[in-house]
Order: structure tokens, then C-alpha cells, then sequence
């Protein structure tokens, strides 16, 4: 539970701890006196032969805990052990938030194959991230040593860089150069100098009166070289995104702005190719590209929404703003289609608008579907295949309007299909809360999100990584209230057996030195064709964050191999790289890595 303990599903919380003068939790990966109490999974609560009632933190009450290691050990209070062994002192629950639980019900932890399970996550290192004031959120493998680190931008004190040493975490962000204190709204990772590693544009707000900082990743310090690029916008930033709009193999730099016409930079590479630190340059080509939309833009996302090779981008405008969809033309230039596709929202009330659009394909049918938070009923706009999109938001679960300030996808159970987590800027309000909807297929999601995960307050960034490399999908929400705002990090606890059904896909240039956005990553199962799911490689989202995470696809139980179909979307061509027979497990904790060049 979020408390560190090990978690019950369900519509309860709860944490189990050995009663004893230190009252150690019974926590996964935490040993309590014998190695085999580790990696506990799930809690189970037996209340046969009673009425629906109310838990008193008071009580003791029958515990078994399960994990991966052998069988229940009876004497232990159900205390599951790989041999008997002699066991002493009592389980107690310890209540965390108010739990109703049907009569005989057992709740289990770590959703897996039960389609009415709930999913189960508890806190990873509280304290360090308890900080109040977060706001964007962006995962990305800074240091190359092949797991996933953390950047989360501050309101009211200094960003934050989370290395990830082995699951645990600390923030250098001080000792490298990424320790700003003004008040940070957006993050992007991208290698725009195209020598490996990932480097960091920050966007600041107006009231922060400080210039936007691009920061050069050398050798893992952080190199403020903004000066004289022309990219240090002044103003409230928000969703940047580095894209390859022109096909020509670099990262260009597009950035929204609330209170301005957005930006679009071109990248034209080193000015000088002699001597080991040329300088960048990059040129400003809003007014050509027809880009500089005035309208006060929050997110972005950049995909290949008419399949012709190059990335589209979609603009979501707040304040009743109608949104735009902008065609790439192919020649620099781009022509905004939304109102022919009828999806720019005409004639909202200034209190409306879009916030954050996330992009997956939610029915597996092979191409990108859009789902938009807004201020407002959000939307789900499934992608037809021919270049137009259809409306299929249900008014009793996605439709509803729940304020909403971001959106992000994950198969979270591994059933194969993608979730949907969505997060509200007021969701100390009863009807406006924060929502983790499980995929059922054929259209239909649940609300399942544990009472312990629900954000009272302005949530802002959410993200997904598997920082821990145990095959599922962990959780980073940000909360930018200045009292009681903090910004958590929730590891997911799928049951090892299906959180090892699997598989992660980078998609790198042809060089193999960094992901490339807007990429498109297919997943078949090998024996019948069937299509597994389709991801985007990050072009923008979350909330004004753009993150450099590998595709992640849960796998349904039956499949054995799979087909790995990656589609680079450059210069006016879809090109594919296929890689067949593919045995997840053999990737378990590892990254499938592909290369352009095949």
C-alpha cells in the first residue's frame, strides 16, 4: 500500500507489519528476519460471514500474504514460506484510509488475468518525493546505464534530476546543472546534437521571468547552451516536443505557448564542422511552416495520423479556443484539417478547452487513436484508417467531464490492452476526480483507480516507466499545490507471472544511439497474425512533457512469440524493420533494441 507495506486490491488499502518494537513493514523487497519474507505480491482479507462493514484500525484481523516463493505456511498466520519454519509474533493490519469489503470477498493484490481485478501499487521512497509544487514529469535513461531516470520540474523550488541506481533513487539533479529554481512548466528529452545521449529543453512561466533553458548532455553534466540559439522563448511555455518534421535525420524543436503564437525551430546542425565543439545552429520557421498558432495552446502531440510518412501534429487550445490538426504537407509548410475532420471544437465557452492529448491504439486495429483531457466532457476520437476520426467517447465513463489536466496510455494489466489514466486539477471536488480506466475491449473501460492513488489537489504530470525492470509499468504523479502537493512515484505490483508476460521495444536511429520520436511499434503474435497493440515513441504528453521511454506492450497469457513490426515515419516515407519469432522472456529485464537500418 502506500504506505510501503504490501497491498490489498480491491476497494480497500492497507499495509501489513510484524508486530515488533520497530514495526518494520512486511514490504516488498524489504527482509524481516528471514530472506523469504521479500517480494511479497499481494494481501488477502477473509471476512466470511459478515455483513459489508467498516474495518476499525483497532482490530487484528486474519492475514495471508502471497509470493512467489512455495507454499502457505499455516502456523504463520498464513504468512507464505519456501519451508516451514518456525514463526513468532503476530500480523496486524494497520488501516490507511477508510475500506468497505463485501462479506467472504477476497480482494487480491497485483491485478493479472482477472478482468475485474483492480490494479495494486505502493510508494517508492516517500520521503524523496514528497516535495509540494510538481509539474511536468519526463522519464528518460540520462546516464546510458540502462535503466529509466526522472526529471520533474518545480514550481516553487528547484527541479529535480532522480538518478535510478537499481530501482533506488536519488536526485543529482544540484550536482549536474539541472537545479533551477524559477518556476518550471515543460520538459522534452531529445538528443538534438546527435552524439548519444539525451539532452533537456525546459520551458518556464512568464511570472518566472526567465528565458527557456536547452541543456547539452555532456558526459552527464548539464550544459546550459541556450545562449545564442535563439530558443530561449520568455513566457508561459508550454507542451516542447523534439520532432523530425522535415524528414532531414535531426531532432527539430517545436514549442507551445499560452500566452504567444507557438514556435517551430528548424535543426541545421553543427555551423561549423571543424574543431570538437561546433556550434548549433537552429532557425526559426513559424511563419513558413504556418505553425505560429496564436490560440493558447497547452499540449501537443506529433504522429503520422494520414499515414503519407511525415508527422502531423495536434494542438490542444484552452480558454474555449478551438483546437487545431495540423497536415504536414511534405514541403515545410503544414494546413491546419481540423475543422474538416470535425475536431476542433467550435463555440466553447472560455471556461472550456483541451488539455493534454494522448495518443495509442486503444482497440488494436492497427492505427493511432487520440484521446483528449480537457476541461470538459474528454474525448476519445478513434482513427478510422482513411485520415478521418470518429467520435466513440462514452458519456458514462471517458465523456465525463472531470476537469482534466493530463492523460496517459499503459497496458497496466497485461490483458494486451492499453488503460487509460487521467488526472484532474480539481480533484478535491467529489464529482472531479482522478481516474484509472482498465480496458475491457470492444470499447468499454472501468474506473479501478485505489483509493490511495486519488491526487486532492492540482494534478498536473503523469508518466509511465518501468524503473524497476520487472516487466510492468510503474506510475510518477505530480501535484504543483503548494501545501499539500507532492509527487509520487508507485510501483506496480502485477503478480510476477503476468508482469513477466512482456516486452519493451526501443526504436533507435540508424547509428543506434538514440529512440526516435513519432516512431510507430507493432506487436503480433507470431502464430496466428494477430495484432498485440501499437505504440508511439513519445512525441509530447503527460502534461507538457515529453519523455525517452522504449514501447511497452503487455502480452496475453497464450502467446508465446511475437513479431516485432517498427515503422520509421521520415521525409515522405513509412519505412519498416520486422523482427519475427521474437520470445519475450528472453528480454525480460532488457530492452528489445531495433535500428533503423534493420
Amino acid at each position: 500500500g502506500p504506505g510501503g507495506g504490501a497491498a490489498v486490491g480491491g476497494r480497500s488499502s492497507w499495509s501489513a507489519r510484524r508486530r515488533k518494537p520497530d514495526d518494520r513493514p512486511l514490504g516488498r523487497g524489504v527482509a524481516d528476519e528471514a530472506p523469504w519474507t521479500k517480494r511479497v505480491s499481494s494481501v488477502r482479507v477473509r471476512a466470511c460471514g459478515r455483513s459489508p462493514w467498516r474495518y476499525p484500525p483497532s482490530r487484528r484481523y486474519r492475514v495471508g500474504i502471497r509470493s512467489e516463493y512455495g507454499a502457505r505456511e499455516p502456523r504463520c498466520n498464513g504468512l507464505v514460506s519456501p519451508k516451514r519454519v518456525r514463526c513468532t509474533g503476530a500480523l496486524t493490519l494497520l488501516l490507511l484510509v477508510p475500506a468497505f469489503l463485501t462479506a467472504c470477498g477476497e480482494p487480491d493484490g497485483g491485478a493479472g488475468d482477472d478482468p475485474s481485478s483492480t490494479p495494486v501499487f505502493d510508494r517508492v521512497q516517500p520521503d524523496l518525493f514528497s516535495t509540494p509544487g510538481a509539474q511536468p514529469n519526463a522519464w528518460a535513461d540520462f546516464d546510458r546505464d540502462g535503466d529509466l531516470d526522472l526529471f520533474v520540474g518545480m514550481r516553487y523550488s528547484e527541479n529535480r534530476l532522480y538518478r535510478n541506481d537499481a530501482g533506488s533513487f536519488v536526485d543529482v539533479a544540484p550536482r549536474l546543472g539541472l537545479a533551477d529554481p524559477e518556476d518550471t512548466r515543460a520538459a522534452a528529452w531529445g538528443d538534438y546534437d546527435g552524439d548519444g545521449d539525451l539532452d533537456l529543453y525546459v520551458g518556464h512561466s512568464a511570472v518566472a521571468e526567465t528565458p527557456n533553458r536547452l541543456y547539452r548532455n555532456d558526459d552527464q553534466i548539464f550544459v546550459d547552451v541556450t545562449a545564442g540559439l535563439g530558443v530561449d522563448l520568455l513566457g508561459n511555455t508550454r507542451q516542447p516536443s523534439w520532432i523530425d518534421y522535415d524528414g532531414d535525420g535531426d531532432l527539430d524543436l517545436f514549442v507551445a505557448m499560452r500566452d504567444q503564437p507557438n514556435r517551430l525551430f528548424r535543426n541545421d546542425g553543427p555551423a561549423d564542422d571543424s574543431g570538437d565543439d561546433p556550434a548549433w545552429t537552429f532557425t526559426d520557421v513559424t511563419t513558413e511552416s504556418g505553425l505560429g498558432d496564436p490560440r493558447r495552446t497547452v499540449g501537443v502531440v506529433w504522429f503520422d495520423y494520414d499515414r503519407d510518412g511525415d508527422l502531423d501534429v495536434h494542438v490542444s487550445n484552452q480558454n474555449g479556443d478551438e483546437d487545431a490538426f495540423y497536415r504536414n504537407e511534405g514541403d515545410g509548410a503544414f494546413v491546419d484539417v481540423a475543422p474538416a475532420l470535425g475536431m476542433n471544437h467550435p463555440n466553447r465557452g472560455d471556461e472550456y478547452g483541451s488539455v493534454a492529448p494522448a495518443v495509442t491504439d486503444y482497440d488494436n486495429d492497427g492505427d493511432l487513436d487520440l484521446f483528449i483531457a480537457t476541461y470538459g466532457p474528454d474525448i476519445l476520437w478513434r482513427n478510422n484508417g482513411d485520415g478521418t476520426f470518429t467520435d466513440v467517447t462514452d458519456p458514462a465513463t471517458l465523456g465525463m467531464d472531470y476537469h482534466s489536466t493530463t492523460a496517459a496510455w499503459a497496458d497496466v494489466d497485461h490483458n494486451g490492452l492499453p488503460d487509460l489514466v487521467v488526472t484532474s486539477y480539481l480533484s478535491g471536488i467529489a464529482a472531479v476526480e482522478d481516474h484509472l480506466f482498465m480496458n475491457e475491449g470492444d470499447g468499454r473501460f472501468r474506473n479501478a483507480l485505489p483509493a490511495y492513488l486519488l491526487e486532492h489537489g492540482p494534478s498536473h504530470g503523469v508518466s509511465w516507466a518501468d524503473f524497476d525492470r520487472d516487466g510492468d509499468l510503474d506510475l510518477a504523479i505530480a501535484n504543483n499545490d503548494q501545501a499539500g502537493g507532492t509527487h509520487h512515484l508507485y510501483r506496480n505490483l502485477l503478480l510476477p507471472e503476468a508482469a513477466a508476460r512482456s516486452l519493451q521495444v526501443a526504436a533507435t536511429d540508424a547509428d543506434g544511439r538514440t529512440m526516435v520520436p513519432g516512431t510507430e511499434i507493432q506487436l503480433m503474435d507470431h502464430d496466428t497474425g494477430r495484432i498485440l497493440g501499437t505504440r508511439l515513441i513519445d512525441t509530447g504528453g503527460g502534461y507538457c512533457s515529453q519523455g525517452a521511454t522504449p514501447a511497452h506492450f503487455g502480452i496475453p497469457a497464450g502467446v508465446e512469440r511475437v513479431d516485432v513490426r517498427v515503422t520509421y515515419v521520415s521525409g515522405g516515407r513509412r519505412t519498416t524493420v520486422v523482427s519475427e519469432g521474437i520470445f519475450p522472456p528472453d528480454y525480460q529485464g532488457n530492452w528489445l533494441i531495433v535500428r533503423q537500418d534493420g
